[in-house]
């Protein structure tokens, strides 16, 4: 029993900060992103639904928001570091 105490306690804060930065991300993609990738990101015009990035695709997620892709412009210099991660905490919190 002692063991599952501090499994929670350990994993209590983690999780806060993860609520925490998805609603943050909430946030910064309310801002920025909505207005392509619509406010449920998936927008019926064709734009890319945000809610097909995996978990393993951090990468590609972090490459195109520094680099663009099609008509979407890089986010580098206008988003932070923390705010990407902050946007990528919000898609994997909705289903991604």
């Amino acid at each position: 029993m002692a063991l599952v105490l501090t499994q929670g306690l350990v994993h209590g804060p983690a999780l806060a900060q993860d609520a925490e930065k998805a609603q943050a991300g909430e946030r910064v993609f309310e801002a920025n992103c909505a207005p392509c990738h619509g406010e449920r990101m998936s927008n019926p015009n064709g734009i890319f639904d945000l809610r097909q990035l995996r978990a393993d695709e951090r990468p590609r997620f972090d490459k195109v928001l520094a680099t663009g892709k099609g008509q979407m412009p890089s986010w580098a210099g206008v988003l932070s570091p923390e705010e990407m991660d902050q946007v990528w905490a919000y898609i994997q919190s909705s289903g991604g």
